[in-house]
């Protein structure tokens, strides 16, 4: 469980974290009872108590952040997920706290106290985070105690590779050289070809390499045994980074199945804890918004109803996360029966089959509004790629690299592609191409972007959608 944690930069941030613990413990109970701003009903406890106390609560509070990984560099994401992951293990280092100091003191501390601290501790980690990492980029950028790294491979994973290790400088790794065939492709701009994979162990010595990092393209992967075989006795951390962007990965990652590695290619990102808020998100913001247009919904079915007569609304079958099918729910803008034998047609400009009614409907998206009610139900998301027929899909998947990966996650009553103008009657595969780029870089923070967007800019089609 404590592998990992050695590095520097680990070390800094423990450190870090357990100085913000100890500092918001203190606060929280000045806080509470000496401040003024919260009034104290049953007397003011002794302060020596809780100070009693901080060792205790620092030592489960750094128990949880390790048990939970927040301190593994192999796993340390951008600042924005780092801090998402330090409030879910925040979370449940609160409850481990309350828990332990109840057994140590076998009394209840006030449940107010307790809020206050979790808030205290959550703001000063995030900004312990915050400063830890700018004295690492600091240490770092001036040379001190780096990994050499060596490269072996030329493929585009070596290039990312190679990216991340410049952008992150407080991890303490340096590129110094890259092994590969003459044929395999030009070096990085920037990185020394110190030799040929024949030649690694001698690079290796010679260069005083810390860390191998074997990212070859997938036709070279089976030299990487022999390569293997040639340094195995050397004191060298050994990585290997496999070409996994050659066959359309979604949310890559290793996972441990019953102490086998599996390498996940297809893993939806929106699984857990995010995964989790990003539903609750829905059900708020949709529940909220449904309020709000109930009216222009109502004024909607009112002039579909005169113009047009009855089905007001209508159902259609639609594609939705993992492939599963649902009845999505929109406002009639076409005339009844506008499908020969039901057969689907793709949209198109100027369709003859909508009504005068139906068309302004479809030009200010007004007859979506009703899938809100999907979006509670749990059939779709407020932000995803747009459903489509299932009847349509079995020409898309054919023609159409990667299509299916768009059903990893829900479908959303608004999307990346959408946002950008992508609707109805316009390039499929761009919109592929926006829907893999949402699910790529997905996070709350490009949904409630999205959202943003939607309502500045995204309600106005320009095309047609189905």
């Amino acid at each position: 469980m404590f592998r990992g944690y050695r590095t520097p930069p680990a070390r800094l941030f423990i450190l870090s974290d357990s100085i913000a613990v100890g500092l918001a413990w203190v606060l929280a109970y000045h806080i509470r009872f000496t401040s003024g701003l919260i009034p104290v009903v049953y007397g003011t406890p002794e302060f020596s108590v809780y100070v009693s106390l901080l060792p205790l609560v620092v030592s489960v509070w750094g128990i949880v952040f390790v048990y939970m990984g927040v301190y593994r560099q192999r796993r340390r994401p951008d600042l924005g997920r780092e801090l998402l992951q330090i409030a879910q293990a925040s979370f449940f280092a609160t409850g481990a706290v309350v828990c332990s100091v109840y057994l140590a003191l076998k009394t209840e501390i006030s449940r107010v106290f307790y809020l206050c601290f979790f808030l205290v501790s959550l703001s000063l980690l995030s900004a312990a985070r915050g400063a830890a990492r700018v004295v690492a980029r600091r240490i770092r950028s001036r040379g001190r105690r780096l990994k050499r790294v060596l490269l072996v491979g030329t493929s585009a994973m070596a290039g990312m590779y190679l990216e991340r290790v410049k952008a992150r400088p407080e991890l303490g790794m340096a590129i110094h050289g890259i092994v590969a065939d003459p044929g395999e492709g030009d070096a990085p701009l920037g990185v020394s070809r110190l030799g040929s994979p024949g030649e690694i162990r001698a690079v290796i010595e010679r260069e005083k390499i810390d860390v191998v990092a074997f990212a070859p393209a997938m036709e070279s992967y089976g030299c990487l045994p022999s390569m293997l075989k040639a340094i195995e006795d050397l004191p060298v951390d050994i990585q290997v980074v496999p070409d996994v962007f050659r066959i359309l990965p979604l949310c890559p990652g290793i996972e441990d199945f019953e102490g086998i590695p599996v390498v996940q290619l297809r893993q939806s990102p929106q699984q857990g804890w995010e995964g989790f808020l990003k539903r609750l998100l829905d059900v708020v913001i949709a529940c909220m918004a449904a309020v709000v247009v109930a009216p222009v919904v109502a004024l909607s079915a009112a002039m579909v109803l005169l113009c047009s007569g009855r089905p007001v609304f209508y159902t259609q079958r639609r594609m939705g996360f993992d492939g599963k099918e649902f009845r999505i729910l929109k406002l009639r803008t076409m005339h009844v029966n506008a499908e020969e034998d039901n057969r689907p047609v793709w949209p198109r400009a100027n369709d003859p089959r909508r009504t005068a009614v139906g068309a302004l409907l479809r030009r200010y998206s007004l007859d979506e509004l009703p899938q809100l009610l999907n979006v509670i139900k749990g059939d779709m998301s407020l932000v995803g790629p747009r459903p489509e027929r299932p009847e349509l899909i079995a020409a898309f998947r054919e023609k159409i690299p990667g299509y299916m990966l768009r059903y990893k996650v829900k479908a959303g009553l608004t999307g990346w592609a959408q946002v950008h103008g992508l609707r109805g009657d316009t390039s499929l595969e761009k919109r592929i191409e926006y829907d893999i780029q949402y699910m790529q870089r997905w996070s709350l923070g490009l949904d409630m972007k999205i959202l943003w967007m939607t309502l500045w800019r995204g309600f106005v089609n320009t095309a047609e959608e189905v």
